[in-house]
């Protein structure tokens, strides 16, 4: 698989999945940086490891939406193949109150990868994290965070992954890729939910 489509893969497998990341935990920001994210409609993508040396990528933007509106869509697994471009199909094997089992065929140059993900609701409406269970790549672990802002109607997502692939990828290569990637993603993500009607994000809590 060549390396460009690879790090589009890797970028799509992250948003769709370290458990309790913590991103929006650890988040301090100045006036200046409030401004650049909730004015300037920043998305900051940056490098960070995970407590055992996994390399990932960690996204911080503002959306103009609801709590709410932002977990649906969290949720909405009929609507990921539209939202996040380059799954072939996706199956919900199972899901309830506290979390979902996906089943996830997403496109590669050659071969689709295939891989089992558990997406577990850890706060509804604030918090879900999840792990690769099966399926192609060594390792998936990821998480978003939904919090308040100072502006009302504003929230600010807090995005988290780490993928460990089980061959070799030069790093630096790989994560100049997959920041440029994730941000594209993000930005996808934000149109999609502040373009969308609530009626078409149903909530499930």
């Amino acid at each position: 698989m060549g390396i460009l489509r690879l790090a589009t893969v890797l970028a799509l497998v992250a948003a769709l999945t370290v458990p309790h990341c913590g991103a929006a935990e650890s988040v301090s920001l100045s006036a200046a940086g409030w401004a650049a994210l909730l004015d300037k409609r920043a998305i900051e993508v940056t490098e960070v490891s995970s407590l055992d040396g996994v390399p990932g990528v960690r996204a911080i933007f503002a959306v103009v939406a609801s709590r709410e509106r932002v977990w649906s869509t969290l949720v909405d697994y009929e609507n990921f193949p539209k939202i996040f471009k380059g799954i072939d199909r996706m199956d919900v094997l199972e899901q309830d109150a506290h979390h979902a089992v996906v089943e996830l065929w997403v496109e590669g140059e050659i071969d689709k990868l295939h891989y089992v993900l558990e997406r577990r609701y850890d706060r509804p409406g604030h918090h879900l994290s999840w792990r690769r269970l099966s399926g192609d790549l060594e390792r998936i672990e990821g998480g978003w965070e939904i919090r308040d802002t100072p502006r009302a109607g504003t929230v600010l997502l807090a995005y988290e992954s780490y993928v460990e692939i089980g061959w070799f990828v030069p790093t630096p290569l790989y994560m100049w890729i997959a920041k440029r990637r994730t941000a594209e993603m993000m930005t996808a993500f934000r149109q999609w939910i502040e373009a969308s009607p609530p009626e078409h994000l149903p909530l499930r809590q």
